[in-house]
């Protein structure tokens, strides 16, 4: 082939960019559960499901770098590995598989729930052993790099499944339980009541403890933080608890630059957004009034701004801000379209699977002007993002789905209760 017809080549092949090839974290960019891209259809059918590939037990949600898809899966009854797949077939590429130790969990939980954190250099992970947070890395052939077997201690109430995130060479691995609340013990050995809630940065190249900040222990937590940048150009995590509120934490020190209402009554599980300087996020339990944080952050500190609460706000799936709108979708089945940074009502819509009613563990993703939202009777939905509520399609996949769903290459990938779909267009998606 001539040079001419290669030039020629290149120029109808389609291009993504390095935004569109990778979905790095739980909910993609930073948390906000957004992807740039183009023509992602609305109904999943023969046409649009470009492969289906079986997996083993777990609620990680699928993260992306160009042509790698990798998850966590429960391979036996004390066995669990990180699992990478092609991007482009679906085929396993490799396994990285270890021994655990099991330990109490939720009826709704898996022991393989993190979600792994991938970047251009590893692949990260955090996971619970017994009553040992664990953290290591690979690289992307699935060698391992490193191993930190104790990163911290841990009391189950109800198992882990918050995922790691990694910022300028550190790892963020967090430890927030309780092991004493309504006179119910969780732990009867004195030494264990004298272990302490913590945030852990590591050294994201060799998994040594960079810093660690003890904070009140506090209802168990699950939810992800995400990366604030300052205008003098450094970073914190915010990170949000029962005992501690939120917190914007320094990320090269682990020292606490602010604290937002250090006293709250219910669980942070919903992982938080943030957009425009402006961060929210949930509190709640299985049932009962749920609690919000509203925050401007322009000044780079703390200002509750007036938020109007309304009903049954999510406490497992993460808000999500698309333009002028947040949009809130309950555990129950109700979705509600918000002002953002106000929380005026501007529709409340129940969502509907195939069958009817649906309820909610997973985060909604959105992209191409659609919001994608799975459900635990297996449904996968999709909402016209915009003021005026639109049920675009409902198609029903092969079990619940738990996990959030990834965007990236063009395509749209959905782990299952037993397999993980890659949803597309057969055509390349518009540049």
């Amino acid at each position: 082939m001539n040079t001419r017809a290669l030039l020629l080549l290149g120029l109808l092949l389609p291009t993504l960019s390095s935004a569109e090839s990778t979905w790095n974290r739980f909910r993609g960019p930073n948390g906000t559960g957004n992807a740039e891209t183009s023509s992602l259809p609305a109904t999943v059918d023969a046409a649009s499901t470009l492969w289906k590939a079986p997996l083993g037990k777990g609620w990680s949600s699928p993260v992306l770098w160009e042509n790698l898809v990798v998850v966590t899966a429960e391979t036996a009854a004390t066995k669990r590995a990180v699992i990478a797949l092609s991007a482009t077939d679906g085929k396993e590429l490799w396994r990285y598989e270890v021994e655990f130790v099991p330990h109490k969990i939720h009826n709704f939980n898996s022991l393989a729930s993190s979600s792994a954190f991938i970047d251009a250099q590893r692949i990260y992970i955090n996971w619970s052993t017994g009553t040992t947070i664990q953290a290591l890395a690979l690289d992307h052939s699935g060698k391992l790099l490193w191993e930190n077997k104790h990163v911290a201690d841990y009391i189950h109430e109800h198992g882990t499944g918050i995922s790691p995130i990694v910022e300028d060479g550190i790892m963020i691995v967090r430890s927030e339980f309780d092991w004493q609340r309504d006179g119910k013990v969780y732990t009867e050995d004195p030494e264990e009541q004298k272990w302490k809630t913590c945030i852990v940065g590591l050294d994201a190249a060799t998994g040594k403890q960079a810093w660690k900040l003890d904070l009140p222990n506090c209802l168990n937590t699950f939810s992800t933080p995400v990366v604030h940048t300052l205008k003098n150009g450094q970073k914190e995590v915010i990170c949000a608890n029962t005992g501690s509120g939120v917190m914007g934490i320094d990320l090269k020190s682990g020292k606490i630059n602010w604290q937002h209402n250090p006293g709250y009554s219910q669980r942070s599980l919903g992982s938080g957004v943030l957009s425009d300087e402006f961060y929210f996020c949930t509190f709640g339990t299985g049932g009962g009034v749920k609690e919000v944080a509203a925050l401007d952050l322009k000044s780079g500190k703390p200002k509750a701004v007036d938020f109007d609460i309304p009903k049954g706000l999510p406490y497992v799936p993460s808000p999500i801000v698309i333009g002028e709108h947040m949009y809130l979708l309950g555990d129950g089945g109700i979705l509600r379209c918000v002002e953002f940074k106000t929380g005026k009502v501007i529709y409340e819509e129940r969502v509907e699977g195939v069958q009817g009613s649906s309820k909610f563990f997973s985060s909604p993703v959105a992209a191409d002007g659609k919001i994608f939202c799975g459900s635990q009777q297996g449904d996968l939905i999709v909402i016209k993002a915009g003021p005026k509520f639109e049920r675009l399609a409902a198609s029903k996949l092969d079990s619940p789905i738990n996990a959030t769903p990834a965007i990236a290459n063009g395509r749209l990938f959905v782990r299952t209760a037993e397999s993980l779909w890659c949803i597309g267009s057969k055509a390349p998606p518009v540049p």
